[in-house]
């Protein structure tokens, strides 16, 4: 009996790399092609695995430590985008798994991985969806705390506190935000929605904000890989400083240009 035991115990341990690396083809084979392409690159190069390049790269630039977990981000993403095309249920389902997925990330990675902010966002916003206020407010504060210069997050955190009834609150969350992006279009939207006077709000950052990498420019799709992409730059704070879907300074108040009618604020949703 011990030594079946044992067997059974060496087999598991033995069987663990295996099992992460087929969690992440797991998550491949339910992702299609046209999700894929709304997902950052490096879900691709993690979850698909065709380029030895960009899987160095990625890695080089996240951390091993960071990358090892990443299917679970990106998969968390994927139900971000399926929600806004699904039935009741669907959503719900959806929206129990980002929860679950960032979760599993937050628990996971560096404590001072960059995009540990974007995971706060993420399950903030899952919680905003699924009504459970305390936890949103919990999540997207966070958010805020880790990166400051995050309108998504700003956004999010404004309507969240106009659903509560505290509309003095919202507009100090996006006063606050257009004070370090005084020109990103979305947060102007939301402002004047709320009854905000963009008079009173600054054509320039103020000068003691420093530039964050944006949520926004941290994931375009579209970037490509660099042809160097065997020896990518150093990072910093885990997010690239170059090569594919790498953040600067001038992408940080820019707008997402996807949205729909009904989630004016969705940077994945179609049309």
């Amino acid at each position: 009996m011990l030594k079946s035991r044992a067997l059974v115990h060496f087999l598991s341990v033995a069987a663990l790399p295996c099992l992460m690396t087929m969690s992440a083809s797991a998550y491949a084979w339910d992702v299609t092609p046209g999700e894929f392409a709304m997902l950052p690159p490096y879900c691709d190069a993690k979850m698909n695995g065709k380029s030895p390049e960009a899987i160095n790269y990625w890695q080089a630039q996240l951390g091993h430590d960071n990358w090892i977990h990443m299917h679970h981000y990106c998969g968390g993403l994927n139900d971000m985008n399926r929600y806004y095309r699904q039935d009741a249920k669907g959503r719900r389902d959806s929206l129990r798994r980002v929860v679950w997925e960032m979760t599993y990330m937050l628990d996971h990675t560096k404590p001072d991985f960059n995009m540990r902010a974007d995971m706060h966002y993420y399950r903030g916003k899952a919680h905003h969806l699924s009504g459970r206020n305390g936890e949103a407010l919990t999540d997207l504060v966070k958010a805020l705390e880790l990166r400051p210069d995050m309108p998504l997050a700003s956004i999010e955190l404004a309507e969240l506190h106009k659903k509560l009834g505290k509309k003095t609150s919202a507009l100090d969350v996006l006063k606050a935000a257009l004070e370090k992006n005084p020109s990103h279009k979305g947060l102007r939207r939301t402002y004047r929605e709320m009854g905000g006077d963009l008079a009173t709000i600054p054509e320039t950052p103020k000068a003691d904000v420093a530039p964050a990498a944006s949520l926004e420019a941290a994931q375009k799709p579209e970037a490509t890989q660099p042809k160097d992409a065997a020896n990518p730059a150093p990072a910093s704070a885990g997010v690239p400083a170059s090569g594919p879907a790498a953040p600067t300074g001038t992408e940080q108040s820019s707008e997402p240009k996807i949205g729909s009618p009904t989630n004016p604020h969705c940077r994945f949703c179609p049309d």
